[in-house]
């Protein structure tokens, strides 16, 4: 049996197929081909993408019959609103798309922030496809039959059904989290008809069989089964093997997300208001958040491009990248510097302040480069412990994080992650956790399995790396002056 897991991100797509074992046979990946600052993606052009990779991928495969299901994952905030002949009616607005409108403020004032996340359990903001559904609205040249989310919008074309699943439901905006079903009160206050939304399935329900034609097309037998994916961060922690309370993946990349498992809805509003979401986990009790900060790796490539390019020709030489250098030359101690890592601006949680900019505390005459790449690293996750510190403040508690993204492939952040958040620290050894999460749910919706039970034929880890003592006690202080600091920088650029 052969599993192949979609994921839709927004820059591009990927196919990759899997074993039940959870071998992986294959992969493929397109990139869409937008003018570079471009916020709206045409459907179509997405489509031509992803089913330009399932493709490319069953191509691949040394028997195309055992393909048994494809499961599609995505980023959320966006859909592709559709006609009653499904023909998409703009283009699609991307998560990072600003919708804000005089509209949207007016509604949220008149229905009240507290109502809203009372509701849906997340602060009501523009970036949340209510926003865009408004804007849609207005500029359609054509009545809305549904606002299908991305992956619901690629399984419609799949398979004729129109469908989303919960996690995806839940960036709308419109969702009722503890009742799980859509807001009635919301779309009554919002003039949203709930005959415009689909049908929420579990993560990892059964959509339907593919289209005959659409299984000709891409060179699949004609009884695939298509199974409702999920928001891409539900999938890549399925995929990293989250699964008891306390667990947590941690996905270093252009961006870090912190994505914990917790067992409750907290009850003070204090949690939404520090704009963490509250999304139900697979088919269990436990809920995630996402805890995250734009200015991650990307403050990384920064260093690398700006102050260490000089390296080069060194490891051209040695067949590594730069980044290999900069580990090698890190130093294993904590810094005396005391950086604040929001090069472009602080967006995430839990604040958002777009002005914000990067700070250099501590430098001196003794200071070298190595320091101020290992002093990044230290920003960086001095940022995630005040996430996490604002999640054990509403009983969201971390002990086990598994590392994934290319941030995992550095044993010296893997230490600081490790020191400064004093929690073991996991190794993912798959590269596409969010597809594997994918095949994982494809696979468990045909075999009627349990999809922690399939997770147990894909995991495997690599080194786990423990809290340094030593280390921990430095940090411990360290992070007291990175608040102080955090908090007078900020308040300064408030003003």
């Amino acid at each position: 049996m052969v599993s192949l897991g979609i994921d839709i991100g927004g820059t591009g797509c990927k196919c990759v197929a899997f074993c039940a074992d959870g071998t992986q046979l294959a992969i493929a990946y397109r990139e869409y081909p937008l003018i570079a600052g471009q916020v709206n993606l045409p459907a179509e052009m997405m489509t031509d993408c992803v089913f330009g990779v399932i493709g490319e991928c069953v191509k691949q495969l040394p028997d195309t019959n055992a393909v048994a299901a494809i499961t599609v994952s995505s980023f959320g905030e966006s859909f592709v609103a559709v006609d009653k002949d499904g023909k998409a009616l703009t283009d699609i607005l991307l998560y990072f798309g600003n919708t804000e409108s005089e509209e949207f403020t007016h509604l949220v004032q008149t229905v009240g922030e507290e109502k809203f996340m009372g509701i849906t359990k997340i602060l009501p903001d523009a970036s949340y496809s209510l926003s865009k559904m408004l804007y849609t609205r207005k500029v359609a040249d054509r009545p809305v039959w549904k606002y299908l989310f991305i992956a619901g919008y690629i399984t419609y074309r799949l398979t004729g059904k129109a469908c989303a699943d919960v996690s995806l439901a839940c960036r709308s905006l419109l969702y009722d989290v503890e009742n799980r079903c859509w807001s009635k009160e919301l779309l009554e206050l919002c003039g949203i008809s709930g005959e415009t939304l689909p049908n929420v399935l579990p993560t990892g329900g059964k959509v339907g069989m593919i289209l005959p034609e659409i299984a000709e097309k891409l060179g699949l037998p004609s009884d695939v089964q298509v199974v409702m994916g999920a928001h891409d961060q539900i999938v890549n922690a399925l995929g990293a093997g989250v699964k008891n309370i306390g667990d947590a993946v941690d996905t270093s990349g252009t961006c870090e997300c912190l994505t914990p498992l917790f067992g409750a809805i907290p009850q003070s509003l204090d949690f939404q208001k520090n704009n963490f979401a509250c999304v139900p986990y697979m088919d269990t009790d436990g809920f995630v958040t996402y805890a995250y900060n734009i200015s991650a790796g990307s403050v990384v490539k920064w260093y690398r491009d700006a102050l260490a390019a000089h390296l080069g020709a060194e490891a051209a030489a040695q067949n590594k990248s730069i980044y290999d250098l900069l580990n090698e030359q890190c130093p294993d101690k904590p810094t005396s510097l005391m950086i604040l890592p929001f090069l472009q601006g602080m967006g995430g949680t839990p604040d958002m302040d777009a002005r914000a900019t990067g700070l250099i505390a501590g430098l001196t005459t003794q200071t070298r480069l190595p320091d101020i790449y290992r002093g990044i690293l230290e920003g960086i996750t001095f940022e995630m412990r005040y996430n996490q510190e604002k999640l054990e403040e509403n009983g969201v508690k971390i002990t086990k994080l598994y590392a994934c993204g290319g941030g995992a492939k550095s044993p010296a952040w893997l230490q600081i992650k490790a020191d400064i958040l004093g929690c073991k620290v996991i190794t993912v050894k798959a590269e596409e956790t969010g597809a594997m999460g994918s095949a994982i749910l494809g696979i468990a919706a045909v075999t009627d399995e349990d999809p922690f039970k399939v997770g147990e034929r894909f995991w495997q880890y690599g080194q786990t790396v423990e809290p340094n003592a030593a280390n921990r006690a430095i940090y411990d202080q360290r992070y007291e002056v990175y608040k102080a600091l955090r908090r007078l920088y900020l308040g300064r650029r408030r003003k």
